[in-house]
């Protein structure tokens, strides 16, 4: 079985496009269409709980839904956000330090909070 085909199976919940948090919130429409022909809605409370957490730039640049990735290159398994919008929006959520500009690397209890937090706004990529 090649790895590639099986992680390509695992990642057919990915969006196909996405529109920044702004383009949510000024519109009647909070759904997303995935790689595998799925329409996925989003909450609009969570638009509003993520909105609160952004500046007004934040807003017009954050792509959601916000993906979240393996990170292969910690041993230890955790969790990685990468994006400078995305990584200072998240740190923000989860109120934690924010070490690189455009990466946030975080274990699994926050992934855990992070998605209790925004249900519908979380997407979890797998990558090799």
């Amino acid at each position: 079985m090649d790895v590639e085909n099986v992680i390509r199976d695992m990642n057919r919940h990915i969006p196909v496009s996405r529109k920044t948090l702004l383009e949510h919130l000024e519109s009647e429409e909070d759904t997303y269409e995935t790689k595998d022909g799925q329409k996925c809605s989003i909450d609009r409370k969570d638009l509003e709980f993520l909105a609160g957490k952004c500046t007004e730039i934040e807003k017009m640049r954050l792509r959601v839904p916000i993906f979240v990735s393996t990170d292969i290159s910690y041993e230890g398994g955790a969790w990685k956000i990468e994006g400078r919008t995305e990584a200072a929006v998240v740190s923000k959520v989860l109120n934690k330090r924010l070490y690189k500009d455009d990466f946030l690397r975080i274990y699994y209890p926050d992934l855990k909070d992070l998605r209790k937090m925004l249900p519908s706004l979380i997407v979890i990529v797998f990558l090799p």
